[in-house]
């Protein structure tokens, strides 16, 4: 009997060779203290980033559909920008940066700007230190630029890799501030798992599947954000919490002069300013109309017109850090009574003070809306009348002035705090002789500072200084009256 051969087993196709290609990486770009040549024959950034989107496979996510998107990032260790490719989004708005030089790190979004030169940059030359200009961007897309070197010989452009050069911080937040980039503008090369119900429709009907959409946690919040004096980096800082409230859906506001008012009477030639209770609302600019809450955002306690502000009215002064975590699969707006800031240090307690808000702040616009009527912050000076003396405390003259936390405004806004806490009728006059009533006749009479004391002051006149007032917001009760 004819016996047919058995047919040649057939093996599985083997995914050996798929791991080697995952494992092969791209060609070495120099480290950040690389010494390599300017000519050299290392492919440009743009075809090694090609390359590298070839070559990627990841189990269960699929490559971008374009190019991974180029950037230049900071080097916290150094506090340079360098050129990379952002890899994949991290925990909130912080994304995965793999650097020319192959090496890697977890970057914010806001420490991030496209990769791109323009003529008039400076920048440095990594492998010796050089400090240059880029006078021409012709060859860009290829991965290069012409720089000028300012290395002290007459010796004209050169052209230089961009994975040769890094940026300066402040050049960064001096002069590419319209290079910043945004969570949708970003492509990377692992794209993100998207939620199960959108990776596996069945089972659910059209409706139900494309109705699912990505809620944002700080919808119709409102964040103030401040940096205290120790802060070496505020504008970064700033820079990067705003983008993470953005990034979450809340709604970043200058100062409290955007969505409160006080409209306080003028006289004496703008010398004398009178406002009491009724005049303080709530009453935003139509870009944050809709609002139903709002916190202070700062990244310690400070005594900054904004962060007193908070204060007085029993607004949550909350860490930044709360703003940046990964809320992307909550359903609600997370807690923030974990993040809760101190008061501030009283000199006169010598002790950090806990700040009193209400612990459900914020779960009714009616806490915003009639902020005055909040029973929970300190309304240590309530159906108290005042006279702030001195031109630094009369606030400027104009809509919504003096909130700002720096320059002369600082002083400008006592008033307004004596307002929030709860003064029924607060008067600021540049002098004595203008005030609209005799020194006696007010319960309290503040200056800026001690040495602002009258010399020979009437009997029965409270004398104060704002430092004292601070320290009394900050400790929340009335403290003993400072010496003359």
């Amino acid at each position: 009997m004819d016996v047919s051969p058995a047919p040649a087993e057939i093996k599985a196709p083997s995914s050996r060779k798929r791991r080697r290609v995952e494992d092969v990486k791209p060609a070495r770009a120099p480290s950040k203290a690389s010494t390599r040549n300017k000519t050299s024959d290392t492919p440009a950034p743009a075809i090694r980033a090609a390359k590298r989107l070839r070559h990627t496979v990841s189990t269960g996510r699929a490559l971008a559909a374009q190019p991974a998107t180029r950037v230049f990032a900071l080097w916290r260790q150094d506090s340079y920008y360098y050129a990379g490719i952002v890899h994949s989004l991290q925990a909130g708005t912080k994304y995965r940066i793999k650097f020319d030089d192959e090496t890697e790190d977890c970057v914010d979004i806001a420490m991030l700007r496209q990769c791109e030169l323009r003529v008039g940059d400076a920048v440095i030359i990594c492998h010796d230190h050089f400090r240059g200009t880029v006078v021409n961007i012709s060859q860009m897309e290829s991965g290069f630029v012409g720089v000028e070197v300012d290395d002290g010989s007459d010796t004209e452009s050169s052209d230089y890799s961009i994975s040769d050069i890094r940026i300066a911080s402040r050049a960064i937040q001096s002069h590419w501030k319209d290079r910043t980039l945004t969570a949708d503008s970003i492509v990377t090369v692992i794209q993100p798992r998207p939620p199960r119900a959108e990776r596996s429709p069945s089972g659910m009907s059209l409706m139900s599947a494309t109705s699912v959409k990505q809620k944002k946690p700080f919808a119709k919040t409102g964040f103030v954000v401040t940096g205290s004096v120790q802060n070496e980096h505020p504008e970064q800082m700033k820079d990067s919490v705003m983008l993470a409230v953005k990034h979450n859906g809340g709604t970043v506001i200058d100062d409290w002069s955007s969505i409160f008012h006080i409209e306080g009477v003028y006289s004496q030639s703008n010398k004398r300013w009178v406002a009491s209770q009724d005049n303080f609302k709530f009453k935003p600019k139509p870009e944050f109309e809709g609002l139903e809450r709002v916190f202070l955002l700062a990244d310690d306690y400070n005594q900054k017109p904004k962060f007193l502000v908070a204060l007085a009215l029993g607004i949550p002064c909350l860490s930044h850090e709360w703003i940046r975590d990964d809320y992307q699969n909550k359903q609600t707006s997370p807690d923030w009574q974990s993040v809760l800031l101190p008061a501030g240090f009283s000199e006169t307690l010598s002790a950090r003070v806990s700040q009193l808000v209400d612990l459900d702040w914020g779960n009714c616009k009616e806490h915003l809306s009639d902020i005055m009527s909040n029973t929970v912050a300190s309304k240590l000076f309530s159906g108290k009348t005042v006279l702030c003396l001195g031109a630094d405390l009369v606030p400027l003259r104009g809509v919504n002035k003096g909130v700002s936390d720096t320059g002369k405004a600082a002083s400008q806004i006592v008033p307004w705090i004596m307002i929030c806490m709860g003064a029924s009728r607060v008067e600021a006059a540049t002098e004595v002789k203008f005030a609209s009533k005799d020194l006696p006749s007010y319960d309290y009479v503040i200056v800026k500072e001690a040495t602002d004391f009258p010399k020979n002051p009437q009997d029965g006149v409270t004398l104060v200084h704002v430092p004292w007032v601070k320290d009394c917001l900050i400790s929340g009760r009335l403290l003993s009256l400072p010496s003359r």
